[in-house]
């Protein structure tokens, strides 16, 4: 079975759809795709094939070393993630090359979400429906000259505070495979009357698990080489 066949995803991304139109329809820009529960615990937890799939829009885009308000979060979390933006249309069935072949610039970003509700299999609908605890993203600069996917050399250090509470060069050793993240993004959207397109940004899943989001502290993100980026909780 096909993930976008589980009964409760399909189910709740009718849900999100809707969500993410009445979005749209209200003024915001189409920014791209985030996923997430793609680390094998996560999977295996959820009772998943492949990771959950939600929408990003210019409605919650900060820039780096903005602030983002966690007033009424329940449980706030902070999320360190490789953004990978799309050169070209990339539709269904597509090869690990295409899917390469597609990515045009690798970058940073940080994501900020809200565990609203219990995290478990019987509430998958739920959580793809709520657009999967998303409330806000920041982006670095996009590396136009990591086309085709190139990740080689990046190493990630995640400070809170300016304090380094976490540093990795295994990129993919909890996100799974960005082709595989790429062609997931690109076959469900496909199953669902939408496409992914030129443009079109996707936010990985983070290279560590989330840290708890905690007010007045900033979290850090530095992909070196590329340039560090920032958010503050408040």
């Amino acid at each position: 079975m096909n993930p976008w066949e589980d009964p409760r995803v399909a189910v709740g991304l009718e849900r999100q759809i809707v969500l993410r139109r009445s979005v749209l329809e209200s003024g915001s820009r189409s920014v791209g795709w985030k996923v997430g529960f793609g680390a094998p615990a996560s999977l295996e937890l959820m009772q998943i094939t492949a990771p959950l799939m939600g929408f990003l829009t210019d409605a919650t885009v900060f820039g780096s070393g903005e602030s983002v308000d966690s007033t009424g979060y329940q449980r706030g979390v902070v999320e360190f993630e490789v953004a990978v933006y799309l050169a070209h249309d990339l539709g269904p069935g597509a090869s690990d090359e295409e899917a390469r072949a597609a990515i045009g610039a690798v970058g940073a970003s940080i994501e900020v979400a809200n565990i609203s509700l219990p995290v478990g299999p019987d509430q998958v609908e739920g959580i793809v429906a709520g657009n999967i605890f998303h409330t806000g993203v920041v982006f670095g600069q996009p590396d136009l000259s990591r086309a085709g996917l190139d990740i080689s050399g990046l190493q990630a250090r995640i400070l809170v505070d300016g304090d380094e509470v976490g540093a990795t060069d295994q990129l993919e050793a909890i996100t799974g495979r960005y082709p595989t993240v790429v062609r997931t993004v690109a076959d469900t959207l496909a199953a669902n009357g939408l496409m992914l397109t030129a443009g079109d940004v996707i936010i990985t899943g983070s290279v560590i698990p989330p840290i708890p989001a905690v007010a007045g502290t900033k979290y850090s993100f530095a992909l070196d080489p590329l340039d560090p980026i920032s958010v503050r909780i408040v």
